[in-house]
């Protein structure tokens, strides 16, 4: 099962939260764990440039390293290419940040993009799940 990872999933871990910084670390713990196995994680180029924007005021520059550098042992980055962009735009989501999620979601061929802000992404093709659900019906 191919999972794509929301921005907010990381930023919710990382700056813990709550209520969804538990079920965001659960998930990352076991799709870490599950690594080429029977689940990969996948997120897009600009979740890191979005992320590391959010946390390095708060955590700090080296802190924000260490968490990118452990991410990106087991999470791949999505081949994202101006086609899936154009795919991703034909949506029309009211959030533009929402449609280069989904350009990554269609690039990497997601079984479900993984948000705590699900109404985000109303009325794409792709199940969009939050990491308490994913975790609660044991997807993988």
């Amino acid at each position: 099962m191919k999972f794509f990872l929301d921005t907010d999933v990381l930023v919710d871990l990382a700056l813990d939260r709550h209520p969804f910084s538990k079920a965001s670390a659960a998930l990352l713990d076991r799709l870490q764990r599950a690594h080429s196995s029977e689940a990969s994680a996948f997120i897009s180029w600009s979740s890191f440039l979005e992320f590391s924007q959010m946390a390095t005021p708060i955590v700090g520059n080296s802190r924000t390293s260490e968490f990118c550098t452990e991410l990106c042992t087991f999470v791949k980055i999505a081949p994202t290419r101006s086609h899936h962009l154009t795919s991703a735009l034909a949506f029309n989501l009211p959030d533009f940040r929402a449609t280069l999620q989904v350009a990554g979601a269609v690039s990497c061929s997601a079984d479900i993009l993984v948000s705590n802000h699900q109404n985000q992404y109303r009325g794409i093709r792709i199940p969009v799940k939050s990491p308490s659900v994913i975790i609660e019906t044991q997807e993988f």
